[in-house]
């Protein structure tokens, strides 16, 4: 009896042990250090979600899709774009840019998806400075379902037969960087592009053909450029059916999510060679955007930019009325 009692004894305390051991923590008081310090850590997350700054109500001077209308050249037009052009007499030019603190979802609800993009660009002219011959686009696309930054080029017309006229780079650029884009035309009838993030030190570049562009610049006109654009399977009108009307796929699919936002740029400089300017508006032929106010059927703006005197911009193009 006196065994069983012991044994008794032993069971219990055990028993007891084990019960203390797996007490939810949940039901445990909480202390006053702990509360504050979890209240600490929300009032950060809330601080830090706050202080990503709007760089458009800093803009002296913003234009969009309902009061502006572009009084030169606009060759983007297939999406909401912006697009700054200089005079001819340029080899080469650089930029900026906070990919850190933009907006960005080109995601539809289904899976379809549109790109965006942010580019210099080379248009080539006659030696008169005429008649224009060639372009050429380079710099930063976000492509695909699942986005991220990575360099690409689009020509014209290439050089030698063989060269492919669409590049897009494997190395993808981290979103959480600030840039530093440039493009020079280092020869004749060629350019490189080089991009260095400030944070990261992530680079990556690329030389591509610019047939009949000098590198002296006498026939060659830089272009900045930001665009949200459609692959085919978003090219339908408001019906679903098949288009190639700009501004109604642009609508049939608007209030879908899709915006790329507060893209700020500046620094802005155009080259001479190894003479740089900085990028100011007695530069550019045209500071262009699309839609305008002259394309009809928009009752919202998907472009809207804001202006700094040419050598600083911040871009949102959102496709959403709300």
């Amino acid at each position: 009896m006196k065994k069983v009692l012991y044994l008794f004894l032993i069971l219990s305390v055990l028993l007891v042990g084990c019960a203390t051991d797996t007490v939810d923590e949940s039901s445990a008081p909480v202390s006053a250090e702990s509360v504050s310090s979890e209240a600490e850590s929300s009032a950060e997350e809330t601080s830090s979600e706050e202080s990503v700054p709007n760089f458009m109500e800093t803009a002296p001077n913003v234009i969009s899709t309902l009061d502006y209308e572009n009084t030169g050249k606009m060759g983007d037009q297939d999406g909401p774009a912006f697009a700054v052009y200089s005079n001819i007499g340029y080899t080469g030019a650089s930029a900026i840019m906070d990919v850190e603190n933009m907006e960005i979802d080109t995601v539809m609800k289904g899976g379809k998806f549109i790109n965006a993009y942010c580019f210099f660009g080379v248009d080539v002219y006659d030696d008169s400075g005429t008649w224009w011959q060639n372009c050429v686009d380079v710099g930063l696309c976000w492509s695909g379902r699942y986005g991220g930054w990575h360099l690409f080029y689009n020509m014209y017309e290439p050089l030698n037969e063989g060269t492919p006229t669409w590049y897009e780079s494997r190395i993808k650029l981290p979103k959480d960087d600030i840039y530093e884009m440039s493009m020079t035309i280092t020869e004749d009838n060629y350019a490189t592009l080089t991009i260095k993030g400030q944070k990261t030190g992530k680079t990556d570049s690329v030389t591509l053909e610019v047939k009949g562009a000098r590198a002296d610049g006498k026939n060659t006109a830089m272009l900045f450029n930001v665009a949200l654009d459609y692959p085919p399977d978003t090219k339908v009108d408001r019906e679903g059916n098949p288009c190639e009307d700009w501004t109604e796929i642009t609508l049939a699919n608007s209030d879908k999510g899709l915006f790329f936002r507060n893209f700020h740029v500046w620094d802005l400089k155009l080259y001479k060679g190894e003479t740089a300017s900085d990028w100011t508006d007695d530069l550019s032929s045209a500071v262009s955007i699309w839609p305008d106010k002259a394309v009809e059927g928009f009752d919202y703006s998907p472009t809207q930019v804001g202006l700094f005197g040419g050598t600083e911009y911040v871009i949102d193009l959102d496709m959403n009325r709300e």
